[in-house]
């Protein structure tokens, strides 16, 4: 490189043809590289929780419908949710309905993500660990759990359904039901 001086006015421009990088170039590009590293740890994090977070919703909303029909509408709703890790299928939850005592009929069925594993305990009892059904009767007048698993006899005070994220196992999202008023709700 040649290096010539040329007196331009009062300006002195010492290189001609400079390709070089400047200190506030490099500073500016390391900048925006930190910001784009931020933005992608916490698109991924969210990534994570969303499985679970998707999940935890639809079964929340589906005891929220399940509990309506059955305190709004003519015949006997049931929830119930089928745990299965080796299906092809996945987990998935069905609104059954009976009017007059007659066999169940399929209302609802809703598939859930197979990105999730799901758990139920009852008073921190585990009920399914791995893999089965629960099903949840809800009374008539009051909304309340009536039976579980067809019974009346074994009603636990909560149950938490557990959904956790298979891509990221401490992403845990809670469904608690209390059985004596039928509500419910999420919890991280």
């Amino acid at each position: 490189m040649i290096l010539c001086t040329m007196r331009i006015g009062k300006k002195v421009k010492n290189r001609i043809g400079n390709t070089g990088y400047s200190l506030v170039e490099l500073i500016v590009v390391i900048a925006i590289m930190a910001v784009m590293v931020g933005v992608m740890s916490l698109g991924l994090g969210m990534m994570f929780t969303r499985d679970a977070n998707y999940v935890a919703v639809r079964i929340d909303d589906e005891l929220t419908e399940a509990r309506t029909l059955a305190m709004s509408r003519e015949g006997v709703f049931t929830y119930e949710l089928y745990i299965d890790s080796s299906d092809p299928k996945g987990s998935y939850v069905t609104i059954m309905q009976s009017i007059g005592g007659a066999t169940p009929i399929e209302y609802k069925k809703v598939l859930l993500d197979k990105s999730v594993s799901i758990a139920v305990d009852g008073d921190g009892t585990a009920i399914l660990p791995v893999s089965g059904k629960i099903t949840f009767e809800f009374d008539k007048a009051k909304g309340n759990v009536k039976k579980v698993n067809g019974s009346d006899s074994d009603i636990k005070g909560v149950y938490t359904i557990k959904v956790t994220s298979t891509k990221n196992s401490s992403k845990i999202r809670d469904v608690v039901l209390a059985s004596a008023t039928g509500r419910h709700y999420t919890e991280k």
